[in-house]
């Protein structure tokens, strides 16, 4: 049994502020934003939970998202690029589950931790330091990889499916697959959106293999739900009103600093032993 109320770390109240504002991560970036950045919740309810405890209740608020959101945008997916993400991407999930018997708290900790640090990193990085060659090459390289994505979505989308089992952070990894291909907006949020349904449901049956529900879980998941709908209103509103660029700035500024919240500890006690 992963999760106890005897391991929530911190007061109720702080306990209850970090699930709903997970919840609104998700609901937000799964409805307006493609989903990509619903990688915050893990790191967002990591700091009140045990990682492990984290993902149990995470998973079904995640899928009963998805298909919200799919409803919304069910006309957008390509579906070219979501069976071939999706079929890389349960190839990483078998992989994830026959080595998550063997991932600690700690590992996955520091595993997420690292994960969202890089990421946000790196997108700082693409900014202040761009490639050369202006927005006609990008627009030739876009069009060269939407003719010919296979190994590229073999790399991403297999790790995608890896780092969405252990730490449901998979989405990170899709995004670095589809953003090259420059899609238009809807297409891009329509076919992410598929994607992660696909991946969600196709990791449930290995979670219950695992043990990872019991009653704890599902009743916090279940008292998180109400929270769904006003997430996905933000979400909607927020992709008429808020720009890409200003939304993935300051999503990435608490990606990395919740990156690092998460990593200190295990670095602090791997060369300190404290």
């Amino acid at each position: 049994m992963f999760f106890d109320f005897s391991l929530v770390q911190g007061p109720g109240l702080l306990f209850w502020l970090a699930g709903v504002l997970a919840v609104l991560v998700v609901a937000i970036s799964k409805s307006g934003f493609g989903g990509a950045l619903g990688s915050l919740s893990a790191p967002i309810l990591i700091l009140v939970l045990p990682p492990k405890a984290a993902l149990a209740v995470l998973l079904p608020i995640f899928l009963i998202t998805d298909f919200f959101v799919v409803w919304k945008w069910r006309h957008y997916g390509i579906r070219r690029f979501i069976w071939l993400m999706f079929v890389f991407a349960v190839l990483g999930q078998v992989l994830g589950w026959l080595l998550f018997k063997f991932i600690n708290d700690q590992m996955l900790v520091a595993l997420i931790g690292l994960v969202s640090l890089i990421t946000a990193l790196n997108y700082f990085y693409k900014i202040f330091w761009p490639k050369e060659g202006g927005e006609k090459r990008q627009r030739l390289q876009a069009r060269q990889l939407r003719r010919k994505p296979l190994a590229r979505a073999a790399v991403w989308c297999g790790l995608s499916g890896l780092a969405s089992f252990v730490s449901l952070t998979g989405g990170i990894l899709a995004q670095i697959f589809m953003l090259p291909l420059k899609l238009p907006r809807r297409y891009f949020v329509g076919t992410m959106v598929w994607y992660f349904l696909l991946i969600n449901l196709g990791k449930f049956p290995f979670f219950i293999e695992l043990g990872m529900f019991n009653m704890a879980s599902l009743t916090v998941s279940l008292m998180l739900l109400p929270v769904l709908p006003v997430g996905v209103a933000l979400g909607l509103w927020m992709n008429r009103t808020m720009s890409d660029r200003l939304f993935y700035h300051i999503s990435h500024i608490f990606l990395g600093l919740l990156g690092l919240r998460l990593l200190i500890p295990p670095l602090i006690q791997f060369f300190w032993g404290v």
